[in-house]
């Protein structure tokens, strides 16, 4: 009898354990994909700025480690997917509270008028003449107008709906979507589609000396010089997330691999971070890459990295 009641405590002690060890589990892949890196920025200070999906905004500095967040304007969303600087101004897109602007001078956010239907936001671009442009997951894209967002049209295509990326190239405004390239010359509202026979949803788009560097959801990448049909970059499989261009090269993060293209020769690069989303170079150029589990790794020279920065429960921190 007493043999049989410690059988009993024993198999519901190794369940618990079990159970707790598996909620462990969860608990640990639910903060690793919560603290997607997604963003990263230098302000003219110097200062590092990171943009998570899901923990919100982080600020590096010589004072230490802090996440970003005024309490009083409940700013910013949680979830960034994307950060540019226009000066001493951080733009801030989010993935529900819009598009907003940081003055890095005060560490104030200031208002900016939204609009419905642009609450979810991907894109995020400036263009010579100084003109910010956002673009939506659902209703396009849309411009700033007397510090008020306004759509490029009361509606928009379903193919122009969901946009990843607008860059200025050649004098034109270009945009990837998940349907493909288009682009547009002065006006905003009259997107062509470009290449139809590349038939490709487009990640990402980055300019990388004389050509347009196409970053495809599912087929690789693509480069495209003016006067010429896009050609497809050889040894580039799968979806490609993110394009850094360099001096005289370029980084592609895939989700197979990453590689340094070099004009037309591509090297794929040993070691290089798992998992990785998005890169920058900072003023000495050295390499920051940001991963889907809440790492920044750290490159002097593109090739050996190190792991410089990481999320835990407390947030993020340091690697010593």
């Amino acid at each position: 009898m007493l043999f049989n009641k410690l059988l009993a405590i024993a198999a519901a002690l190794t369940l618990f354990m079990l159970l707790t060890l598996d909620e462990g589990f969860a608990h640990t892949h639910f903060s690793a994909q919560d603290a997607t890196i997604r963003s990263i920025a230098f302000d003219q200070h110097g200062r590092m700025w990171v943009a998570t999906f899901g923990r919100g905004l982080w600020l590096i500095d010589e004072s230490g480690i802090r996440k970003f967040y005024d309490e009083t304007t409940q700013l910013p969303y949680p979830m960034i997917n994307n950060l540019l600087f226009d000066g001493q101004y951080l733009w801030v897109a989010t993935a529900g509270g819009g598009c907003i602007k940081l003055n890095t001078l005060t560490d104030k956010f200031e208002p900016v008028g939204q609009h419905a239907g642009f609450e979810k936001l991907h894109a995020l671009t400036r263009t010579t003449t100084g003109q910010i442009i956002i673009g939506s997951v659902g209703s396009g894209t849309a411009y700033l107008k007397d510090n008020f967002w306004q759509p490029v049209k009361d509606s928009q295509s379903i193919n122009l709906a969901w946009v990843n990326s607008v860059v200025e190239w050649q004098n034109r405004l270009w945009l990837g979507t998940s349907t493909g390239l288009y682009s547009a010359s002065n006006d905003l509202s009259d997107w062509r589609p470009q290449y139809e026979k590349l038939n490709r949803g487009v990640n990402h788009l980055a300019i990388s000396g004389d050509r347009l560097l196409i970053a495809t959801t599912r087929h690789g990448l693509y480069s495209l010089k003016a006067s010429e049909e896009p050609k497809k970059a050889i040894d580039f499989n799968g979806m490609i997330h993110f394009i850094l261009p360099g001096d005289g090269f370029a980084l592609i993060i895939g989700d197979k691999a990453m590689w340094k293209l070099t004009n037309d020769e591509t090297q794929k690069l040993p070691d290089s971070p798992d998992l990785a989303k998005c890169a920058i170079l900072d003023a000495r150029n050295r390499f920051f890459i940001g991963t889907t589990d809440g790492k920044i790794y750290l490159s002097e020279s593109g090739t050996d990295f190190r792991l410089k920065y990481f999320f835990s429960d407390n947030g993020l921190e340091e690697q010593k």
